[in-house]
């Protein structure tokens, strides 16, 4: 088998990408416990995303302001690195990408956070959702939003319930039911099935009651089944 020190090598490898996403996960969660967070905060209580749910999930704010560019680069990481993983950006200077957006981290597998989704909660104009660009630690077609947590549940009760949006999947977590993930609106990939695999549980489908949602269950069942995993649909 591996030897301790190579093992620990694989691990490491994106170490420097991991520890300043965990940085930026912190800082985050320190403007929303401030008083520039309390408008956001507010939002977050109205959608019964409570405190707990709030600290379990790691959820930020990003304000109107480059703090984190700078918290970064006086931390000495690598300005490349930093624009290429999706942190910050680069025009005549170096600004923080995430602007005035309550800040959803995303874990890979491990529980690394990798990226974000970041929703507007004070004004209507912009996009309602951003996320962090696919990068070389962030594959979308590799992650499933909230795999980390669901997996001890899911391995009790037998089964994982897979949605689209994460938001959904923060509200089922939020009701109790914990073994839950959500494809983030991609398809459903080889990578995600062999994730799925891995725990030998059923899987319960519950993607949107939308044209895109029926098709998708439709997609995602096939793929699943074809793998001989015995899949229900909510």
């Amino acid at each position: 088998g591996m030897s301790l020190s190579q093992s620990v090598n694989v691990v490491k490898k994106y170490d420097k990408e991991y520890k300043a996403y965990d940085l930026a996960v912190k800082f985050y969660k320190n403007n929303l416990k401030s008083e520039l967070g309390l408008k956001a905060r507010e939002y977050l209580i109205n959608r019964n995303i409570n405190e707990d749910i709030i600290k379990e999930f790691d959820i930020g704010l990003s304000l109107n302001d480059n703090n984190l560019s700078k918290l970064l680069i006086s931390k000495e990481f690598d300005e490349n690195m930093l624009v290429n993983i999706g942190l910050l950006n680069k025009g005549q200077t170096l600004y923080d990408l995430f602007r005035n957006r309550i800040m959803f981290p995303i874990h890979n597998s491990n529980g690394e956070a990798v990226g974000f989704s970041a929703r507007i909660y004070n004004n209507e104009v912009d996009s309602k959702y951003i996320n962090t660009k696919e990068t070389y630690i962030f594959k979308k077609g590799e992650i499933l939003f909230n795999y980390h947590r669901a997996i001890l549940e899911a391995k009790k009760q037998k089964y994982i319930i897979l949605c689209e949006g994460q938001m959904d999947a923060i509200r089922i977590y939020a009701s109790g039911i914990k073994n839950v993930c959500a494809t983030m609106g991609t398809a459903l990939t080889n990578y995600h099935v062999n994730l799925i695999k891995k725990l030998n549980i059923k899987v319960i489908l519950n993607m949107d009651s939308d044209a895109a949602g029926i098709k998708a269950t439709l997609q995602n069942g096939e793929l699943l089944s074809k793998n001989n995993i015995d899949v229900k649909v909510i």
